[in-house]
């Protein structure tokens, strides 16, 4: 038995895993194949009529042994895909039973041949214990083998099949011989061929399954990536909305309060704490027009309503960081800026989506001390190198002040700061200062290609 499984294995090596078991047919697969059984049987006995018809009375086989050996080979196709082996293994008795009776000359006739050919495919192509299966294989082709040689060497068949061909054979072989190697190879056919067809079944049945897993696998890991982005957009939109949006809003709520404070002894300075409102008030209303339309964009199609010359403008990087120290000025903050010997002009030239990154972190920063520390000056200093993992700039932003005791914040700006730094495979130091003050620095990873511009 092991020696045919691994014969078989080596004549076809995309044969499943032992261990698969394929999926038993659904039960309305099961009661057709009682129905087409059933009909199998009707065809057979009429057809067998048919041959009586053409056969002398004295040559035919009595009709009650003729429908008995019929009924045993058709009738187990029946239910050849519930019990595939056990089936075979009637089939295959009925078969050597009956070729060694009188009625030998049922088996013959080619509705017996299909249904015993049926029998022996279905079972190699359905059955789940494949053990079993080719342990009673090994049996049944071991059998018929062993009653084909007693057959051909026992009887006159072989004699009479040599007398009755031809008196003076035109062929070169001798009629015994011929006879001998025509069955023998007509055998070979006949178990090989519903072997190997139940063989491709069963491997076809695990293709298609292995194809219908990895086709739900994709489904599902394209599902998980589309959740993903959006989760992504809907993140980097919060943050847009935190760091731009809350920021002006927070600014015209800083200024509102100094003009109403100095309006009546100051009134010039309440005139420029209202244009500085303004203009807090416009920024904020663009950013969210830009905002909206990012979110209404369809690819590369943008709704009629939002495609107007202004509704987009450039994202901010480190280029603008000249007007990021006035708009803090404006509000109260006064910036000293520093930059490592390197970072002068490679910070200018980062790519787009760092440059942002950096530039929001730098916003966020400058906003934490402006709403939760008592410091009026805050130093901003940039960094840039090359360590063992690659590429780095870095910002980090420091005070001398102390907390406010009622400015407790949400955590969504730190949190931000911390998801940009992710982004780009960097990391974020947050926290006091020694005595007092506060510092936050955040690290983020370039791009391979900038390295020669660090080096230069």
């Amino acid at each position: 038995m092991q020696r045919l499984t691994a014969f078989v294995h080596r004549r076809l090596p995309a044969l499943p895993p032992s261990d698969w078991e394929r999926e038993s047919p659904a039960h309305n697969a099961l009661h057709r194949d009682v129905l087409i059984g059933f009909s199998f049987l009707v065809f057979a006995l009429l057809s067998y009529e048919m041959v009586l018809s053409v056969t002398e009375q004295d040559k035919a086989v009595d009709r009650l042994p003729a429908y008995a050996v019929l009924a045993s080979l058709i009738l187990p196709l029946m239910f050849r895909r519930r019990w595939p082996i056990a089936m075979m293994l009637i089939g295959s008795a009925a078969f050597m039973i009956s070729g060694t009776s009188s009625a030998y000359t049922v088996t013959m006739q080619l509705t017996a041949q299909v249904a015993y050919f049926l029998c022996l495919y279905t079972a190699v192509a359905w059955s789940k214990n494949r053990k079993a299966l080719w342990s009673t294989m090994s049996i049944v082709l071991l059998s018929m083998t062993v009653w084909i040689l007693i057959d051909l060497f026992t009887s006159d068949l072989l004699k009479e099949a040599g007398k009755a061909i031809v008196e003076n054979p035109a062929g070169f072989i001798s009629p015994d011989t011929a006879f001998a190697l025509y069955t023998f190879a007509t055998n070979v056919l006949y178990f090989g061929g519903s072997i190997s067809l139940g063989l491709i079944s069963w491997s076809n049945s695990y293709a298609n399954e292995v194809v219908k897993s990895q086709a739900e696998r994709i489904a599902a890991q394209a599902e998980q990536l589309a959740d993903r982005a959006v989760n992504e957009e809907r993140l980097r939109i919060a943050r847009e909305l935190h760091d731009v949006i809350a920021h002006h809003i927070a600014s015209v709520g800083v200024q509102a309060a100094a003009a109403r404070m100095v309006q009546d002894r100051d009134p010039q300075k309440a005139s420029e704490l209202m244009k500085g409102i303004e203009t807090s008030a416009r920024s904020a209303v663009g950013e969210t027009r830009a905002l909206l339309g990012v979110l209404r964009e369809r690819g590369s199609q943008v709704l009629p309503e939002t495609a107007t010359a202004d509704s987009r403008h450039p994202e901010p990087s480190m280029t603008g960081l000249p007007t990021l120290l006035s708009e803090n000025q404006a509000l109260g903050l006064s910036v000293a800026i520093s930059r490592s010997e390197h970072a002068e002009g490679f910070i200018d030239s980062l790519a787009p989506g760092i440059s942002l990154a950096l530039y929001r972190i730098c916003g966020e920063a400058l906003a934490n001390v402006r709403r939760h520390s008592t410091a009026r000056t805050a130093t901003l200093s940039l960094r840039s190198g090359i360590d063992e993992q690659g590429p780095w700039v870095e910002a980090e932003v420091t005070d001398e002040g102390s907390s406010r005791a009622d400015s407790s914040g949400s955590g969504y700006g730190l949190r931000g700061i911390r998801e940009r730094a992710n982004l780009h495979h960097g990391f974020v130091e947050i926290g006091p200062r020694v005595p007092r003050g506060w510092r936050t620095r955040a690290r983020l990873r370039v791009t391979t290609d900038a390295a020669h511009k660090v080096e230069s």
